[in-house]
């Protein structure tokens, strides 16, 4: 499918993917500020819980979404409670640890050369603060690091673009395997399928807004302290829209996986047909007119 239309169809079947999407995501938010009602007065114990459970949560519901995805393209059925909790730890154990490697490569590289580049006394102004000794201390290295220029961290998000685009399909092959009778793929199935599609599409409703975003608050210059400036209705609106923009790369995964199941039909089919084409062409032996061939030279 070339990416033009892929792109076209992953976004229009994102609002579809939003709809089912959103009672999900309600629910969960709902649990999540009870939790932190009830531990409000524990800060220890909320620590502990957000840093246990945050990214399986979000790997949770990335499966959600991406399965509402695969329904909608009919590509599977509904899923079972205790299946979705195993394929969540198939890609809390396989595809988000190969995500971070993927976004570390790139973020680190280019935070380095943005730092070096946009401001080159940021890291020696942070570090001089945090030598400090003494009650302000702390102050002086708030205040150092707010510095920080926003553009240093475009390439985590480039880099979780690449890491999305080769892990899209296979997370949507294990969100299809949370069924009664799920479909044999195996850990590796799908990894690096349809990636120039998801690509395109995770760099035209990630990257490319957050850059804009970059030069039209301060461009290369804005840093953390210059958010501040920034009105708070604005970020309200970001938030609506991170939501779609993770709508539209689930409903990508969910497509490109359906994408790649139809090929990997189509060539079975085609080897297969082959194959019978082959048998087809071999002249055909008559068994019985050979035996009695046999026993008339013996006698």
């Amino acid at each position: 499918m070339w990416f033009g239309e892929f792109l076209v169809r992953a976004l229009v079947l994102s609002f579809a993917v939003a709809l089912f999407w959103m009672p999900v995501l309600a629910i969960t938010v709902y649990g999540v500020m009870i939790v932190f009602d009830l531990l409000q007065d524990e800060p220890i114990a909320l620590l502990m819980i957000i840093v246990l459970f945050w990214i399986p949560l979000n790997v949770l519901l990335s499966v959600l979404a991406i399965r509402g995805g695969l329904m909608i393209l009919k590509v599977t059925k509904g899923a079972e409670i205790g299946k979705l909790f195993s394929v969540t730890f198939r890609i809390l154990r396989f595809n988000v640890p190969l995500m971070g490697v993927i976004m570390v490569l790139f973020g680190v590289a280019t935070m380095y050369t943005v730092l070096h580049l946009v401001d080159t006394s940021y890291l020696d102004n942070l570090g001089q603060a945090n030598s400090l000794i003494g009650q302000f201390k702390s102050y002086f290295v708030a205040k150092a690091a707010v510095k920080f220029p926003i553009i240093a961290l475009s390439g985590w998000v480039f880099g979780y673009c690449v890491a999305f685009a080769a892990m899209g399909v296979s997370m949507a092959a294990a969100a299809a395997m949370a069924v009664a009778k799920p479909p044999n793929h195996h850990t590796i199935w799908g990894l690096g399928a349809q990636f120039w599609n998801l690509f395109v599409l995770a760099l035209v409703v990630i990257f490319l807004p957050y850059m804009l975003f970059i030069f039209a608050f301060g461009g290369p210059y804005l840093t953390l302290e210059g958010l501040s400036n920034i009105a708070p209705r604005f970020f309200m609106w970001s938030n609506i829209y991170m939501l779609w923009a993770s709508s539209a790369l689930y409903a990508g995964a969910a497509l490109a996986y359906a994408n790649h199941l139809k090929g990997e039909e189509e060539r079975h089919r085609r080897a297969m047909d082959e194959l019978a084409g082959l048998q087809a062409d071999r002249p055909q032996i008559d068994l019985a007119e050979l035996r009695r061939s046999r026993m008339h030279k013996k006698l």
